[in-house]
């Protein structure tokens, strides 16, 4: 066995390439906020960027065009401090509708930036969500979506904020092969269809769906999740790899809610399924990956047709022929110290990723495809690290699983256990040879470490490009700063 620390050289600023873009000087918060929070707002039609920085009594945001210069800024009044959180926004123009809420989300309100015009609106909207469980947010094409559950209703509830600061609700039936909520929560009941991965003792798991926004890097942390939420084009997609014979995928239609399904059939060995499988959608490709002790079988597959386009095995007894690294285990920051380890061999690495949960990521290099290839394991013990049902502390950071699945992904990626290889495949997914890009994540988490004592962190994606967002307290300055992915 073989083990490397990830340490990092000072005066390797060529590797880092980052680019302050945003020095936004005299913002103070008040000494009653709790936690000093900030968050970026993309404009995905116009480029802009929107800063908003909530302090106790007062909402600043900070309008900048796409080349990162200030163009206005408008102060509105503050909810309740208890909203705390945005959890998604909306855009029209130059009109930016913020989506705040409670820590239990069962309360929302709105605060309303005209830029044109130089209006705000501040206002607790008349709704309880406290009988509902809310699963996700998602902005996209400048719309808002929340989607929750509850016992009342065998479907899910999809909620879209309008440019009046109302929620428009609309109730979607979806109970076929079996109810959403059975999805949600994995529970494995053998009258159901085929046999379901389930929870120690049957016992079910909290709902769960994780958003995933392939215009961001996504870590392996967040991709090995069962259940997952993607807005593409004008739908929204959920996939559920709940079932060992395929992949259930439910359309969701933004133009008039229809909702549409598909299976993605799962391969077979020998008559036998693979112990543990999982898929991630990428551009109109979805890869399956399937795995137990022995085997690992990793497919790829037209999203609009279902055929299959490249197929790759690997077996205990040989090397894995289509990677281009080491067989691989990082540790996450566990005492300070992100160790990766190497394996010794296949039947190591097979067993392992079948002992987590296994996952595909995946990163466009030019015409070139970069996957990450393995499986997670969440660290536990006394060591600190982050929470991950809800909301947590990562490295000073608080990550929420709500509004931005950048931040969430950079958050997973530094806490969990994960064991992978790296492959690089052409256009047509034929496997080449090369050396993968550094992830860079791994880039800005040294970038954060090398500050004592920063506030309001955030990563984002913004027009195609990673921004790490901070708030220096002594020079009382916002920084944003760029990174090349």
């Amino acid at each position: 066995m073989k083990y490397i620390l990830v340490a990092w050289v000072i005066f390797s600023a060529p590797l880092i390439a980052q680019k302050q873009v945003v020095e936004l000087d005299n913002i103070t918060y008040s000494n009653f906020i709790k936690e000093e929070t900030a968050f970026s707002l993309s404009n995905s039609e116009t480029g802009e960027l929107a800063l908003v920085i909530p302090d106790k009594r007062t909402v600043a945001a900070y309008l900048f065009n796409e080349n990162f210069e200030l163009t206005d800024s408008i102060t509105a009044e503050s909810l309740r401090i208890k909203f705390k959180d945005i959890i998604g926004y909306r855009v029209t123009d130059t009109h930016y509708t913020t989506l705040f809420a409670t820590e239990n989300k069962h309360f929302l309100g709105v605060v309303d930036f005209d830029f044109e015009t130089g209006k705000t609106r501040t206002e607790q909207l008349d709704i309880n969500l406290s009988s509902e469980e809310v699963l996700e947010t998602v902005t996209h094409n400048n719309r808002f979506f929340l989607l929750s559950i509850n016992d009342d209703f065998e479907g899910l509830i999809v909620r879209e904020l309008m440019e009046n600061g109302t929620l428009h609700k609309t109730e979607l039936k979806i109970n076929e092969p079996v109810s959403i909520k059975d999805l949600l929560t994995r529970r494995n009941k053998p009258d159901e269809v085929d046999k379901r991965k389930g929870s120690v003792f049957n016992e079910p798991f909290v709902p769960e769906i994780v958003e995933i926004d392939n215009k961001n890097p996504n870590s392996l942390e967040t991709t090995s999740k069962l259940n997952k939420l993607y807005a593409k084009d004008n739908n929204l997609i959920l996939t559920f790899d709940n079932f060992e014979a395929f992949t259930l995928v439910y359309f969701i239609d933004l133009s008039d809610f229809s909702v549409t399904e598909k299976r993605f059939p799962q391969e077979m060995v020998d008559g036998k399924y693979l112990e543990k499988s999982n898929s991630f959608l990428f551009e109109e490709k979805l890869f399956q990956i399937a795995v137990s002790d022995d085997k690992l079988i990793l497919n790829i597959s037209d999203f609009k047709t279902g055929d299959i386009i490249r197929s790759f095995r690997a077996t205990k007894e040989r090397p894995i022929i289509f990677k281009n690294t080491n067989l691989n285990q990082k540790n996450g920051m566990f005492m300070g110290i992100n160790e990766i380890r190497y394996l010794d061999d296949t039947a190591q690495f097979l067993r392992k990723v079948n002992n987590g949960l296994p996952g595909i990521a995946i990163t466009q290099i030019n015409d070139n495809y970069q996957l990450t290839i393995g499986g997670t394991q969440v660290l536990g013990g006394g060591g600190g690290g982050m929470m991950m049902a809800g909301g947590g502390a990562a490295g000073g950071m608080v990550v929420s699983i709500y509004f931005n699945p950048t931040y969430s992904s950079y958050g997973s990626y530094n806490n969990t256990k994960s064991i992978y290889i790296e492959s690089i495949f052409d256009a047509q997914f034929n496997h080449i040879q090369g050396y993968p890009l550094e992830n860079v994540f791994d880039k800005v988490k040294m970038y954060q470490d090398s500050f004592e004592k920063i506030s309001a962190e955030e990563v984002f994606a913004h027009n195609g490009k990673l921004y790490f967002g901070y708030y220096n307290k002594k020079s009382e300055v916002y920084n944003i700063v760029e990174f090349e992915n």
